[in-house]
């Protein structure tokens, strides 16, 4: 029985930039000069740890870095930075239009079903806070759940068990 290859959704994402030949060539280029750029300037100082994180290492999403952080026609070093769509806290972009860029390929009912924790920051948190392409792997991916819950106590470590006890904030049982 021959098995039946599913479609990359990386691969899709790559496609839906162009329409033709010239418009791939083009893209091609561009991507290349965000990486010769960046490797000159030592914002990227390995090129293969971006290809190297899970689904991000197919050969479909081999350099492309406009899959994620968009097409950018002028170049971003003219001054029009803000054409870039950038992944950190001092992202000239909200939340959701940081997150928007990563649920293009990765399906928000896929991601509630591995961990429900995508559902609970969705509107608070950027993806990129606990997941980072630009690694030789991603910090969340293949960690225990004791250390994952670790890492929730770095951010959430305001919310201590006497604020949750706290007899003057507890409701009133009704009297019985």
């Amino acid at each position: 029985m021959a098995s039946t290859l599913q479609p990359n959704p990386l691969a899709k994402e790559f496609d839906s930039q162009v329409s033709n030949e010239r418009e791939m060539a083009q893209l091609v280029k561009e991507n290349q000069r965000c990486i010769r750029c960046h490797k000159k300037t030592r914002l990227i100082k390995n090129i293969a740890a971006i290809t190297s994180t899970g689904k991000h290492s197919s050969a479909d999403f081999y350099n492309n870095c406009t899959a994620c952080h968009g097409v950018k026609g002028q170049h971003p070093k003219d001054g029009m930075l803000d054409t870039v769509v950038p992944f950190d806290d001092h992202a000239n972009l909200d939340i959701f239009a940081q997150n928007q860029q990563c649920i293009t390929c990765h399906s928000p009912a896929a991601l509630r079903s591995i961990e429900w924790t995508h559902d609970v920051h969705a509107n608070k948190m950027t993806c990129a806070t606990c997941h980072s392409m630009h690694t030789d792997s991603d910090p969340i991916i293949g960690i225990s759940s004791k250390v994952r819950i670790g890492l929730c106590i770095m951010c959430h470590e305001s919310i201590t068990r006497e604020k949750y006890l706290d007899k003057n904030n507890a409701k009133q049982k009704p009297e019985q």
